[in-house]
């Protein structure tokens, strides 16, 4: 006889965030702190720390790689609760569209770029041009476009 138990789904859970930004020789890397760490609800901000790299760029200009990475789920979760209280719906329906593009499921990550000067400005809008903010959330147990839909929704980062 076939077993009636039916199959329980995991959860989709969000692990680790990352958030990069490019700070150009043309730039003041602080107001590009500022941008990233807008991403961020005001009580955590300051908790978290930004790590800048120095590197050059392809015709040996300077560049500032800096980043802010969060690998407490719980910690993740509530930025991205903060992120989706702050998009337009605008944005929360371009994200609906593009996710699956967003989504890379060898790496089990979900990307979103927002433009930097938006940012500065405390308004959430999303790029895909180069001077943006990048935000990368790891997710597990992700096993369909439905799963990563679901979830988003689940968010409120999509409507």
């Amino acid at each position: 006889m076939a077993s009636s138990r039916k199959t329980e789904r995991r959860k989709v859970e969000a692990l680790t965030l990352k958030i990069t930004a490019f700070c150009h020789a043309t730039e003041e890397c602080s107001r590009v702190e500022e941008s990233m760490k807008n991403l961020l609800p005001e009580d955590i901000r300051s908790q978290l720390t930004t790590v800048v790299k120095h590197e050059k760029g392809y015709y040996g200009n300077p560049i500032t790689i800096m980043t802010i990475e969060v690998k407490n789920p719980v910690l993740v979760s509530s930025i991205m609760k903060y992120i989706a209280s702050k998009l337009e719906e605008t944005e929360k329906r371009i994200l609906k569209i593009t996710s699956r593009l967003r989504y890379d499921p060898g790496e089990k990550k979900f990307t979103v770029r927002f433009s930097k000067q938006s940012l500065l400005r405390s308004k959430f809008q999303l790029s895909d041009t180069d001077d943006v903010v990048k935000l990368i959330v790891h997710l597990k147990n992700i096993k369909s476009p439905k799963d990563l839909e679901e979830f988003l929704s689940d968010m409120n980062l999509i409507a």
